[in-house]
């Protein structure tokens, strides 16, 4: 006759399984600390998106910008952005910050001449934007704030663009120094 086999488990091999738990507990329910901003592009007349825009990032990187000409910089078409985006159908874009978070950065939305005048590179607060968000709108938005109002979000960056006249646009080949 066979006797059924029974197996016993030791109290140490108890003791082993609750000392690992911990550690296998700690690693299945980590989360990520990256903090997801997201940038939107809109048109203030109307409210519709402002699509197909690229964005450029600086600083996120961990390399300081501190210096006026180093701003100036930025501008240049050959300066190398730390995050390249473009604004999907919705007019945003997004990207993680990375841990640990910069004090600030800058965001350079990159438009076309006739249609917006704005060079859009903005200095942004890591810690306004994650409180409250922030709000950036070009030169003549201050003149006449159209008729789109929009509130910021958390984590939103928006930049309310109005369109440049019909007469600038006329005579925008005038009006831009082709030498740059």
């Amino acid at each position: 006759m066979s006797m059924p086999v029974v197996m016993r488990c030791s109290g140490l091999m108890f003791r082993r399984v609750w000392l690992f738990a911990p550690l296998l507990f700690s690693l299945v329910s980590t989360e990520s600390t990256a903090q997801t901003l997201r940038i939107c592009l809109v048109n203030s007349t109307n409210g519709s998106p402002v699509t197909n825009v690229k964005i450029f990032v600086f600083g996120v990187s961990g390399k300081a910008i501190a210096e006026p000409e180093d701003l100036q910089k930025l501008l240049d078409k050959h300066a190398t952005p730390d995050v390249r985006l473009v604004t999907d159908a919705n007019g945003e874009a997004h990207f993680d910050l990375p841990d640990p978070a910069p004090d600030h950065f800058y965001i350079h939305a990159v438009l076309d001449g006739p249609v917006w005048d704005c060079t859009c590179l903005v200095r942004v607060v890591t810690e306004e934007v994650l409180r409250k968000g922030r709000t950036i709108s070009n030169s003549q938005e201050g003149l006449s704030p159209g008729k789109f109002l929009t509130q910021t979000e958390p984590g939103q960056i928006l930049f309310r663009l109005k369109p440049t006249p019909w007469w600038v646009r006329v005579f925008w080949p005038l009006l831009v120094d082709h030498r740059l």
